[in-house]
């Protein structure tokens, strides 16, 4: 195999065992099985500078099993080598945090974590959203997410009211909510007849899907038209009419 060194340099290098494990790798011939902490410090050291390096690792993070050595990855985000692979795995918690700031799939990963596991605090929280405030994708999707606390719900909204796109944030957790709220067993008439009135699209499919709601409503909800996803409102509603009351 054939080795360009960063140099610029062209250096013969003897088939060895090495040798030939890396060319299976970038042949995907590979098992990954066969990836240990021990083999791959031989890999990191074999194809450092090389002009394979980038190559090896994209491939390697994606099929090792776990987390990559904390030193091996430190130096390859340190020299920006495979990058974006890197971003698409589940590392350290240290190094999520470094990944974060170079790949939004990496920022998603770790605030997902943060949000919903409740062995994640709020102080690391709180830092984490001050500092990434002003990345939409990443709000939008923990607004989908149920924290593991209220404190984090608030960490967020305060977020929220920070990003450029408030408005529209904070409209769709207000949706989201009342979404929620439209699945729920024990509301009154007047709380079910508020949320048909929202003519919001989502809250609508969970009023349908919710045996509990009032047949008059399911009825109107049988003639939804000219709204985002009025066949499975009105699949839902049919369903939830269908069912037998108790």
């Amino acid at each position: 195999m054939n080795i360009t060194r960063a140099s610029g340099s062209m250096v013969e290098v003897k088939r060895t065992m090495m040798d030939s494990f890396i060319d299976h790798i970038l042949k995907d011939e590979y098992v990954a099985s066969e990836l240990t902490e021990n083999r791959l410090f031989e890999v990191y050291n074999a194809v450092k500078h090389t002009d394979v390096e980038d190559e090896i690792w994209s491939k390697l993070s994606l099929s090792y099993g776990g987390s990559l050595p904390k030193p091996i990855v430190m130096d390859l985000i340190d020299r920006k080598i495979a990058i974006m692979a890197l971003g698409h795995t589940r590392q350290e918690h240290q190094v999520m945090w470094r990944l974060a700031e170079l790949v939004d799939e990496a920022l998603l990963t770790l605030a997902i974590d943060m949000y919903t596991i409740e062995c994640f605090g709020i102080d690391p929280m709180a830092s984490l959203l001050n500092k990434f405030c002003g990345n939409r994708w990443m709000l939008e999707t923990l607004i989908y997410k149920n924290p593991s606390s209220l404190e984090k719900r608030s960490l967020l909204e305060s977020a929220i009211q920070q990003n450029s796109h408030s408005v529209e944030l904070q409209r769709l957790m207000i949706v989201l909510d009342h979404a929620k709220l439209a699945s729920r067993a024990d509301l009154t008439n007047e709380q079910f007849y508020f949320l048909l009135e929202t003519n919001e699209p989502k809250v609508w499919l969970s009023l349908s899907q919710n045996e509990n709601t009032p047949e008059a409503i399911l009825h109107i909800l049988l003639g939804a038209a000219n709204i985002k996803n009025a066949k499975q409102i009105r699949h839902a509603a049919r369903a939830s009419l269908a069912k037998p009351k108790e």
